[in-house]
């Protein structure tokens, strides 16, 4: 079995700002587990656990997209939500672009049995997760609120495998499919 999910990748600026933010949010008393910089990405589908043997058709299913390249807006850091916070973010602006490619990769793979997600998509950045909620953390996103920009080039989709470790996850990319320049 494999875990795999498909992510735009980050520019590395990017994933300098996100650094610098990770240690604004640390000095705070929420306890935060931080994903590492170099693993950030913009998740746009999580198929999770399938057969290896699957692999091969999956990855043909995803050459076969045909969508243009577009950029996407790097937006304010904030949390999924404020009730129950679990995870801080980067929200992102792309006019829906990045929804319209989720559909196609969603059409792509349910003959596969792969179902689309049934949440609205939102694109975002996981800065990091919450494992306990502190007050202080509002107080440390107004600090770095504004602080990251940047546009990120949506130039092409990965496919990627997640391997689970204890020390977090190890992603490997299986499939670069480029987007076009036109439709």
């Amino acid at each position: 079995m494999v875990r795999l999910f498909v992510a735009i990748d980050l520019p590395d600026n990017l994933r300098e700002q996100f650094g610098e933010v990770q240690k604004v949010l640390s000095a705070g008393r929420a306890k935060l587990t931080m994903v590492d910089p170099e693993s950030m990405h913009i998740t746009l589908k999580f198929i999770g656990e399938v057969n290896g043997s699957s692999l091969s058709s999956i990855c043909n299913a995803l050459k076969l997209i045909n969508y243009p390249f577009f950029t996407i807006d790097v937006g304010l850091i904030g949390v999924n939500s404020s009730r129950s916070p679990r995870i801080i973010w980067a929200g992102l602006s792309d006019q829906g672009k990045a929804s319209g490619l989720v559909r196609l990769i969603d059409t792509a793979l349910k003959p596969l049995g792969i179902e689309p997600e049934k949440r609205k998509y939102h694109p975002h950045i996981t800065i990091a997760r919450i494992r306990q909620f502190n007050d202080s953390l509002f107080d440390c996103l107004a600090g770095v609120c504004g602080s990251c920009s940047g546009i990120i080039p949506a130039t092409r989709f990965v496919l990627k495998k997640s391997e689970l470790t204890p020390t977090g996850p190890i992603y490997t990319d299986i499939l670069a499919v480029p987007l076009s320049e036109s439709q």
